[in-house]
């Protein structure tokens, strides 16, 4: 079972970390989570990723933290395994976070936005220096949390919105949460949701992750030479999954009632309908015993990727919920 490619944007301004977040996302997956890994489509690619973080992690001082991107837009390939089969494949972009803030005539900030029409999940990068106390008028400035719900509007207007029943997925993802892990975590999400307020409303239909992540807790007093050992990076690739799971499993139920009617149809007409639909019954059977088996998987899939996000806020519709299955 292979779902289809998706795109995720990650908005975030210069410095918040989206580049060392990428970094570090894939030396994790690479050695993989419950079973679940990720590699490039590009074997050179792979190389170069490995190399950008094996400098990471070695080597000392500032040199060893990747320069702001100056290109437009870098294109990274991958594919989502489970056991090495292939499940889905994800397109990732990486860009200038001063196309947050740049005008939408710029070429950058156009293909940026058209990128966002097409992804089937969203993470805002937000990172953790401007959390170290609690959340003022200027953090929104700094943030760009402003400019962050102006591309999600774009996306409303230019998409459906989201319903309870076709939830779209956004992760918060709090870069360098080293800096700001001394303060009560509670407090943290509630001044992240003042950011994001409407993704947080009743009845909106967004499904939201609030998720923590540093390259090490150890930073935040030695940036330059303290040891890289990260945390939670995995998570936000592993919530993306696991929604597009979420929306198969869903797709695949209402096919699994649609065919269960079908069939009940058959068999409530009369015997000589029976007869003359045998081989239309015969093959609703077999494509409900195939969905049944779609659903199965999907299930055990989700079951593995949502024990991984047992540790991190989840909301649906501005309620707190569990992953479930």
């Amino acid at each position: 079972m292979k779902l289809e490619d998706i795109k995720i944007t990650m908005l975030g301004t210069t410095g918040a970390g989206k580049t060392s977040y990428l970094l570090g996302m894939y030396a994790v997956m690479q050695t993989g989570i419950q079973g679940f890994t990720i590699a490039t489509n590009d074997m050179d690619l792979d190389l170069e990723l490995t190399e950008r973080w094996e400098k990471l992690i070695s080597e000392t001082g500032a040199d060893r933290w990747p320069t702001p991107n100056a290109a437009t837009m870098e294109y990274y390939g991958f594919g989502f395994s489970y056991g090495f089969r292939p499940l889905m494949g994800f397109q990732w972009l990486d860009y200038r976070g001063l196309a947050l803030s740049d005008r939408s005539t710029e070429q950058d900030v156009a293909e940026l936005v058209q990128y966002l029409m097409e992804s089937k999940c969203l993470f805002l990068c937000i990172s953790g220096e401007h959390l170290v106390d609690k959340i003022t008028p200027r953090t929104v400035r700094e943030l760009k949390s402003d400019r962050m719900n102006q591309f999600i509007q774009q996306y409303i207007s230019a998409t459906k919105n989201p319903t309870p029943h076709n939830p779209f997925p956004i992760a918060i993802v709090i870069t360098k949460y080293d800096l700001c892990h001394h303060r009560d975590k509670e407090e943290i999400i509630a001044d992240v949701q003042k950011l994001f307020q409407a993704l947080f409303t009743p009845n909106s239909g967004w499904l939201v992750m609030i998720c923590p992540v540093s390259l090490g807790k150890d930073l935040c007093d030695d940036l330059d030479n303290a040891k890289i050992v990260p945390v939670n990076v995995h998570l936000p690739v592993v919530f993306a999954a696991y929604a597009q799971l979420r929306a198969y499993g869903i797709k695949l139920k209402a096919d699994r009632d649609h065919q269960l009617l079908a069939i009940d149809a058959i068999k409530q007409a009369n015997p000589l309908i029976q007869l003359l639909k045998n081989s239309e019954l015969d093959e609703q059977t077999i494509e409900l015993q195939n969905c049944e088996t779609k659903i199965t998987t999907v299930e055990e899939n989700m079951k593995l990727l949502s024990q991984e996000l047992q540790q991190v806020s989840l909301y649906f519709s501005g309620s707190e919920v569990t992953a479930d299955v």
